[in-house]
This record gives C-alpha cells, sequence and structure tokens, in this order.
C-alpha cells in the first residue's frame, strides 16, 4: 500500500494551476459545464486532502450568458458562490451572489447561468466519494434538457445555414471578383432597409416578453446589437437605401412573431435563424468588405448570439423539436425570402 507524501511547508496551489474541464460527454452527447478545477485531479491537492474525509472540491465558473444545462447526481452537493453573480436553473430559478449557498440534494434537477458583466466563480462541494467531474470519463452526472432534442434542433438549424451559404445573396456578397464589386454595394444598399428593420425586430422583442429571464436575455441582445444599421450605413459610404415592399414586409413578419409568439418561439426566431443567418452573410462579408467596422464587428459576435438560443432551449422544457422544427422552418422561409428579393433587385439595378 503506497503511502501519502507528507507536507513538510506551506504550499500555495493558485487557481490557475488547477486543471481546467470545459466540457464533458454524457451518453454520447458533449456537454458544456463552464469551467471547472477539480482539487483532486491536482497531484498536491490529492496527497493533502484524506481520503477518509473524501471530500470534494471545485472551482466553477461562468460566464455572463454561459449556461450548464439542468442535471442531476447521484450525490448531495453544496455550491458556495464566491464571485460575481449567476442564477439556479431548474424547478428553482433564483438569483445568486457572492456568499449564497446553495444546497443540492441526490436527484435534484439544477443548473446554473453565469449574470451580470463577469459571470460567476463558485466552489462545489461534494461530500461522498469522487467529485462530479474527477472522472472525465465517467463524469457522475446526468442531463436532462441538453439531450437529443437540442442536438436535434442544431442540426436542423446547421441544414438551413448550410443551404443558405449557397444562395444567391451569399455568393453575390462573398464573390471575389472585382466586376462585382458594384453588384455587392447595391446588395447592401437594399439591405440596409432590412438592417433598420432588424433593429426594430429585437425591440418587440423586449417588449412582447413577460418571462423575466428570457426578457433580461432579449434586454442584452438588444443593447449588443443597438446601432449596427447606422453602421451599415458607413459601409455604404453615404449612397442612398434602397426601399422594397418584399423586404418590407419580411421585417413586420418577425416584428409580429415576436409581439404575439411564445417565447420559445421568439429565442428560436432571434437567435437560431436571424442570427444564424447573420452569421454566413457576415463571414460572407468579411474579404469582400475588408476594412469594414460592421463586418469586423460581428466576426465572432454571431456565434455567441448563435449558441445562447440552443442554451437556452437546453434550460427550458416547455417545448419539442416537432414544435421548433417548424418555426425554423417559417423563419427561414421569410429570410430566403428577402435574401433572394435583395439579390434580385441589386442584379436588376
Amino acid at each position: 500500500m503506497s503511502k501519502r507524501k507528507a507536507v513538510s511547508r506551506m504550499q500555495i496551489i493558485h487557481r490557475d494551476d488547477l486543471e481546467a474541464i470545459t466540457s464533458v460527454v454524457v451518453d454520447e452527447s458533449v456537454h458544456d459545464i463552464g469551467l471547472l478545477k477539480d482539487f483532486h485531479r491536482h497531484p498536491a491537492l490529492k496527497e493533502f486532502i484524506p481520503d477518509l474525509a473524501r471530500i470534494s472540491m471545485s472551482w466553477v465558473r461562468l460566464l455572463p450568458d454561459q449556461a450548464q444545462a439542468v442535471h442531476r447526481h447521484p450525490v448531495k452537493s453544496m455550491v458556495v458562490a464566491a464571485v460575481g453573480s449567476g442564477r439556479t436553473l431548474g424547478e428553482v430559478r433564483q438569483e445568486i451572489g457572492p456568499g449564497d449557498i446553495v444546497l443540492l440534494p441526490p436527484g435534484d434537477d439544477h443548473g446554473f447561468v453565469g449574470t451580470g458583466p463577469t459571470g460567476f466563480w463558485a466552489l462545489s462541494i461534494q461530500f461522498e466519494g469522487a467529485g462530479l467531474y474527477e472522472n472525465t470519463e465517467s463524469p457522475r452526472v446526468s442531463y436532462l434538457a441538453d439531450r437529443h432534442e437540442v442536438a436535434a434542433v442544431r442540426a436542423a438549424n446547421e441544414r438551413y445555414m448550410a443551404g443558405y451559404r449557397d444562395s444567391a445573396l451569399i455568393r453575390l456578397v462573398a464573390h471575389p471578383d472585382a466586376t462585382t464589386g458594384e453588384l455587392r454595394q447595391r446588395a447592401l444598399d437594399h439591405l440596409q432597409q432590412w438592417s433598420d428593420g432588424f433593429q426594430r425586430v429585437i425591440a418587440a422583442r423586449v417588449a412582447g416578453e413577460i418571462d423575466t429571464p428570457s426578457r433580461r436575455l432579449a434586454e442584452e441582445h438588444l443593447a449588443e446589437e443597438l446601432g449596427h444599421n447606422t453602421l451599415l450605413g458607413g459601409t455604404r459610404a453615404g449612397r442612398p437605401a434602397r426601399r422594397d415592399p418584399v423586404v418590407a414586409a419580411a421585417s413586420s413578419w418577425f416584428v409580429d412573431r415576436m409581439t404575439s409568439s411564445s417565447t420559445v418561439d421568439r429565442i428560436v426566431l432571434a437567435h437560431l435563424v436571424l442570427e444564424g443567418s447573420g452569421l454566413v452573410f457576415h463571414n460572407a462579408g468579411l474579404t469582400s468588405f475588408a476594412g469594414s467596422r460592421y463586418f469586423e464587428l460581428h466576426d465572432g459576435a454571431d456565434v455567441e448570439h448563435l449558441e445562447v438560443g440552443y442554451r437556452a432551449l437546453a434550460d427550458r422544457d416547455d417545448w419539442s423539436v416537432e414544435r421548433v422544427e417548424e418555426t425554423l422552418r417559417e423563419g427561414w422561409e421569410m429570410v430566403t425570402l428577402f435574401s433572394d428579393r435583395v439579390a434580385e433587385r441589386a442584379h436588376n439595378g
């Protein structure tokens, strides 16, 4: 039997020295767990903490809007919030801040999301056996919401995004031939109307949302997107915007859905459809419009907005894949409608 190495003098283990785990695989699905630093995965701490006590401790961190989806584990756990702020998910939805202690009995369905400007750091403690993620190949958790349903929605949305990459508008914007420069500029002139309308869409989402966590998400989305239509105007160098009834109708359709649909539909349309199509469009324009503040600003931001949508769905249980796929279909039909119209008008002068 091996003996523990005696610690003869004080040691300081910096938090940055602990191995970071950011995701685990459960039931063949990858799950985002924020950032976790299990004490037992550091050799000095593993030697120092007695096996008889077998208290398992980990630093955990979630960035703003980053969620650990609702899950459960077979042992009781205690989470001590240390820095920043967060919110619990599951049956109990409550804000937590520094010094707050969350007691989690075995089998309790729960999750967390980071809030505020910095998210939060917390200490996760278990009192029986190995830590929840000490063995990353066999974590002691089972996820309830980020299960096959979200994976199915993600796959469906990625199929729509792949089809949109081959659309007439995206081919026009991404075309490297300098002779198409005037066409691309005309496309932006017609897209200005949609960009102005998008500001109304995300404002309407805030106005129509009564679910508190989702309203906060909508407000953050609005704050991050506010004024981007003005940036697009700068890319167009003072050229007059073009008006079109089809583009106006598409904008009005999204505004109507944001004020009359369910919270889930708003999440799907705002984050999966609009941010998904925006990601494809802005990536296509990065090279063609090199140096444009408008396109550079969206480089990477659209990805996060898209992922926020998937995480928001993972936190909820009031939807079905069939219903979400129907909303995806309707939303992408409208995006394709006005995108094809913009490409047609750009070619026609």
